[in-house]
């Protein structure tokens, strides 16, 4: 768990990078971050709670959705590729994570969607991660060869929040659609198409459980 939270979280833990334990991010990371936030949401609102949501991730994931987001503009693969890497190149990332924010916030209305949320996207990433294929050797590369066998591990996790919240089918399915966009573009996966899904997953999640389930049914929630 620490080597999970040293890397996945800003908090200073100390240890050493390491992703044999990745599929257990649904366990630890998530309800962790998903609970600090949840916890704001109830005393600051909405936009503060989700803003310190993302500076619990570092804000690595965020790279990710700019980074990608930049390459789906550009057509051809190895462009795309580069673009991944190219400092100079900014507007639709800029305009994604905007985009992102603005949509959570928007849509924010129960701190059960930071918790789940932050759940859904831990163990869809995991899932899709391992039926996934690296474009190059990194970060990226060593999450998703972590996760190949141990897959199963994160489907309780991700069966909750579709239990819990039905209506986060569509997100699921929304979710699948971007990374497939993405993957397909890219010719495989790296650590920024993986936190790409990590946001958008996420995003999805608070606005489909906001707008198909506005009273939540059970009373405690």
């Amino acid at each position: 768990m620490r080597a999970l939270l040293g890397f996945f979280a800003i908090l200073p833990v100390g240890a050493e990078l390491d992703f044999s334990c990745a599929w257990a991010l649904p366990y630890t990371v998530a309800p962790l971050l998903g609970g600090l936030s949840a916890l704001a949401l109830i005393g600051l609102g909405p936009l503060p709670a989700y803003l310190i949501l993302l500076l619990l991730t570092g804000l690595n994931h965020l790279d990710g959705l700019a980074d990608t987001a930049d390459a789906l503009m550009v057509r051809d693969r190895e462009r795309a590729r580069a673009a991944l890497e190219d400092p100079r190149r900014g507007t639709a990332g800029i305009f994604a994570v905007v985009a992102s924010i603005a949509l959570a916030v928007d849509y924010l209305r129960s701190p059960w969607q930071l918790l789940l949320g932050e759940i859904f996207s831990k163990s869809l990433v995991v899932v899709l991660a391992a039926f996934s294929k690296p474009f190059k050797e990194g970060l990226g590369s060593a999450f998703i060869s972590s996760v190949k066998s141990r897959w199963p591990l994160a489907m309780p996790a991700l069966a909750l929040a579709l239990v819990v919240y039905p209506a986060s089918s569509l997100a699921l399915a929304l979710s699948a659609l971007a990374y497939y966009i993405a993957y397909k573009h890219l010719g495989g996966a790296n650590g920024d198409v993986l936190g790409y899904l990590l946001e958008l997953s996420r995003v999805f999640f608070i606005a489909a459980t906001s707008a198909f389930l506005p009273s939540i049914s059970c009373p405690l929630w």
